[in-house]
């Protein structure tokens, strides 16, 4: 359905057999184990996979999509969705993309192209809002998905080792792993090691927080975490390391959660102090953080230069023609009237104007304001609040990932499960009282367990 996605290749029989494993799994398991298959499906399958049907791609993913809406269907679970007013803004933001997405050039293709972007947010966001209702369920997904990295990085192990990326046979990722500066870029089943390595950095703190609260089961989270990082480590990455840094400054900030609105404002002054004495934009400050980790920091800055200064091209409808940004030349393979987007704010700009923009910064900020509210509920118990916390810095993680990379492949999926799932949880915690904590102190040596 999406032009991204559109060298799908003739359906492996192994996947076929994945394919229809998965979906019967994912009718029969009870809810809260619902998503383990999608989230299976989207760390190991390739997008060189797909049914086509009448013209239309639908990718392995997508199917299963389609066999998750049927089971919450068919139970019952849709129902349990309690719809709020962040529900609506999310529906608000897919049925913009759709709208003036569309609306920007006229064409069949474009409007399957935006018809698929919005089945992938619908149907995900509704699955995951459907089946994930409260603490619990969260904490379970969580798992599925610490499994499901553990999988991930030894297949990119192994292909940091051997140089091949075993997952090519699937079609959508090349055999032989690119190098770079003599430093190979793995990237699994993802289409870029760049969307890998942001896939890596935003389920880190994910994995931290599902170590501090399963006390007896520590092992799982553990072995995550590890992934995490080796995840971004081979899909050698400057954005995702950078990404990585933000994750690790936000689960150090735990202790000083109090202080965070005082933080935050200190950030927006020395942001402002900073771009008063800079002699180019603000976001030139890429540049200069490429010379101490690497990448492509002046590119990145240059990209956002070129939207601010052609806005006039995308702020109604978004645009289809952005090669004339790159003076040389710089377009992607499958469509040379488009310079290559590495920057998902940019994007989402293109790909649906200036409104399409301000609703998916909105639901970011609804996002932390939600988690805000929850963090600041003295009843919650504080291992709770710790995992509220972490998902926040997975969504700050992604945030930063967001500068280096548009998101065109199965992670998309992943950061809408993320918003759903934040929705969610923080929605159910404000309606019921908090489980009352075991008696005595945490146990020793377990800074994060400490009792309010």
């Amino acid at each position: 359905m999406n032009d991204e996605f559109s060298a799908a290749q003739a359906l492996n029989p192994w996947a076929l057999a994945a394919l229809v494993l998965l979906s019967v799994l994912t009718l029969v398991l009870p809810r809260r184990l619902a998503l383990a298959p999608l989230l299976l499906m989207l760390g190991l399958m390739p997008m060189g996979q797909a049914i086509v049907l009448a013209g239309f791609n639908f990718h392995l993913f997508r199917v299963l999509l389609l066999v998750g809406m049927v089971r919450i269907v068919l139970r019952g679970e849709l129902g349990r969705l309690q719809w709020r007013g962040v529900d609506s803004l999310f529906m608000a933001w897919v049925g913009v993309s759709l709208v003036l997405g569309s609306l920007s050039e006229p064409s069949a293709a474009l409007l399957v192209n935006r018809l698929g972007d919005a089945y992938n947010a619908t149907f995900c966001y509704l699955l995951v809002r459907s089946v994930i209702v409260d603490f619990d369920d969260a904490v379970i997904s969580v798992r599925c998905l610490a499994a499901v990295s553990i999988l991930i990085a030894g297949l990119m192990l192994v292909e940091r080792t051997t140089g091949v990326n075993e997952l090519s046979v699937f079609g959508g990722v090349p055999e032989l792993t690119a190098i770079r500066h003599g430093d190979l870029r793995c990237q699994g089943a993802f289409r870029h090691p760049i969307l890998a390595g942001a896939f890596g950095a935003a389920s880190a703190p994910l994995f931290v927080g599902l170590w501090a609260w399963d006390r007896e089961r520590r092992l799982l989270p553990f072995l995550a975490v590890a992934a995490s990082l080796a995840i971004v480590f081979t899909s050698s990455s400057s954005g995702a390391l950078l990404a990585l840094m933000a994750a690790f400054i936000g689960v150090a900030l735990w202790p000083w959660r109090s202080g965070l609105p005082l933080m935050r404002k200190a950030g927006v002054l020395a942001l402002l102090a900073v771009a008063l004495v800079m002699n180019a934009p603000v976001w030139y400050l890429f540049a200069h953080a490429s010379t101490l980790i690497g990448g492509e920091g002046w590119h990145r800055a240059w990209l956002i230069d070129q939207a601010v200064s052609h806005v006039d091209e995308w702020a109604l409808f978004g645009t289809i023609r952005t090669a004339h940004w790159g003076p040389a030349g710089e377009v992607i393979a499958a469509d040379p009237n488009m310079m290559d987007i590495t920057n998902h704010y940019v994007m989402e700009g293109v790909k649906g104007g200036a409104l399409k923009l301000l609703l998916f910064i909105a639901l970011i900020v609804t996002c932390f304001k939600r988690s805000g509210r929850y963090m600041a509920d003295a009843s919650a118990p504080v291992e709770r609040k710790f995992f509220i916390w972490c998902l926040g810095v997975s969504l700050v993680t992604h945030c930063v990932a967001f500068l280096s990379v548009n998101y065109f492949d199965q992670t998309i999926l992943v950061w809408f499960w993320l918003v759903a799932v934040i929705y969610g949880v923080t929605q159910s915690a404000a309606g019921a009282a908090p489980e009352p904590l075991p008696a005595g102190p945490a146990p020793r040596g377990d800074p994060w367990m400490i009792r309010n």
